[in-house]
């Protein structure tokens, strides 16, 4: 079975972005390469969260977040006048020529899009200071891109359904995982939700990432018959139950990483989580851009089993595992 084990290094986090104090442009270097940041004063969000605010958060946390963004086709969700402005998707990367880009096929007039590739820390400002709140990133890699890595669980709860529902949810899928020895890592959505990611080995379509969330949504489903719906319509589906949604797991879908902002007040941010955590007390608003460094000085980074490097198993093998037990 792939590692189990959580990083408790603290990682290397850099000191917050050296900007002069109330100027509202800069042009900063790094990676060896000049960044032009402007608007710092911009509010982002209410409370006066401003661009400069987002920044040094994204500064500070690039050695955590860019593993999970490097080398996955990247959508600009641009928000030039912060959450409370018109945001907009740009597939097209329009930017300077140092921006790494992969070009994917596509039945748009030109037959292919360029996506942008967050593959360092000049990148990743170059992004942000585009607008970029949160950062929408395939589960496939460029190199590979039918093949995704991870199998996602993504836990979508209506407008009456609380966190706490949410959480119970999720340590039912702990508890199925768990049975079947399969590593499984939680993380806040940033939002209302959680996402659950399982890492796998290469070699897998993305119709089989789907079927197989599909099964264990399902045996979800079967233990927690009044909680949970798998209605895909958003106007039919029950509002104060919990979404089973395995439909991400498509290509060309996006999903924010670990440690990403998200668009939402507060400037919260998509939270690796202990399963421990994962109570009905637990409140995803306490995860924010102005709490998460200090979090990583203490947890380290949560995620790092998922990443390339460790051994993961192949869903086949998963798969027998669970036809085993359910055979016994």
């Amino acid at each position: 079975m792939a590692a189990r084990g959580r990083s408790r290094t603290p990682p290397r986090l850099v000191s917050g972005l050296p900007l002069p104090a109330h100027a509202d442009q800069a042009l900063f270097v790094v990676d060896d390469t000049p960044v032009s940041l402007t608007h710092l004063e911009k509010v982002m969000f209410p409370k006066d969260i401003r661009k400069r605010d987002l920044l040094d958060y994204s500064f500070a946390v690039a050695p955590v977040l860019l593993p999970y963004l490097r080398d996955r086709p990247y959508t600009m969700k641009r928000y030039p006048d912060g959450i409370g402005g018109e945001w907009f998707f740009q597939k097209e990367a329009r930017g300077p020529e140092w921006l790494p880009t992969v070009a994917m096929p596509s039945d748009n007039e030109r037959g292919v899009i360029h996506y942008a590739l967050c593959n360092n820390t000049a990148a990743l400002l170059y992004l942000v200071n585009s607008g970029c709140i949160d950062h929408n990133v395939w589960m496939s890699r460029a190199a590979t891109p039918l093949q995704p890595d991870i199998v996602l669980l993504d836990l979508d709860p209506g407008p009456q359904a609380p966190f706490s529902i949410v959480a119970h949810v999720a340590q039912t899928i702990h508890k199925l995982l768990d049975d079947f020895e399969i590593a499984g890592y939680p993380k806040t959505s940033g939002a209302t939700g959680l996402h659950i990611w399982i890492p796998i080995a290469p070699g897998h379509t993305f119709a089989q990432t789907q079927q197989f969330a599909a099964l264990l949504m399902r045996m979800t489903a079967a233990r927690l018959p009044g909680l949970v719906t798998e209605v895909l319509a958003l106007a039919d589906r029950p509002r104060d139950k919990i979404y089973l949604d395995f439909r991400q797991n498509a290509h060309g879908k996006t999903i924010p990483p670990p440690y990403s902002p998200r668009a939402v007040p507060g400037a919260r941010v998509s939270c690796p989580l202990r399963w421990s955590e994962l109570t009905s007390s637990l409140d995803p608003a306490r995860f924010t851009i102005a709490t998460m460094r200090r979090r990583l000085d203490h947890y380290g980074d949560l995620f790092a089993p998922t990443l390339p490097g460790v051994p993961h198993e192949t869903l086949q093998v998963m798969l027998r595992r669970i036809q085993h037990k359910h055979a016994a």
